[in-house]
């Protein structure tokens, strides 16, 4: 059970990023708005879903990335992706205002970023062609493209 919810997960979390992307250009007229939505909602969509693999799926999510399971580094990796999403949730329900926004997204996408690097080292150095370590830095790199051009119109408003 566990191993098939960490496989449909890799699909939930772009699927949910892309429903925010819609209702955020449908819904919201300006920039800050829009971006208010998308920011740090996909914050939490992608954050707390991390978060819940590692917390919860724990072995299952390891072993689909091709990693070893070590719950005590997993457990706070995973607190700490749970921290992340719980802020982008206050930020987004107390609406603290678009850099507020910017920052729990600007968090989320170095932490990305450096995990896609890690994931590309591992992929290369240790041989771990799995499909999902291999999709890590592409995913952050896509997640970025989507997440930037929203994130600095709403800045230069």
């Amino acid at each position: 059970m566990k191993k098939s919810l960490a496989i449909v997960l890799e699909w939930i979390r772009p699927a949910g990023i892309g429903l925010v992307y819609f209702l955020a250009e449908y819904l919201r007229t300006d920039p800050i708005s829009k971006f208010h939505l998308l920011g740090p909602i996909v914050v939490v969509i992608t954050s707390g879903s991390v978060a819940f693999e590692s917390l919860v799926l724990g072995e299952a999510s390891s072993e689909k990335i091709g990693y070893r399971s070590d719950r005590p580094y997993q457990t706070q990796s995973g607190l700490s992706n749970l921290a992340t999403a719980l802020t982008a949730l206050l930020v987004f329900v107390l609406d603290w205002g678009r850099y507020a926004d910017a920052t729990v997204v600007i968090v989320m996408l170095l932490f990305l970023t450096l995990s896609a690097v890690n994931h590309a080292v591992t992929a290369i150095r240790d041989r771990n062609w799995k499909p999902a370590n291999l999709m890590r830095p592409l995913m952050s790199l896509l997640l970025a493209g989507v997440l930037l051009p929203p994130m600095i119109k709403a800045l230069t408003q």
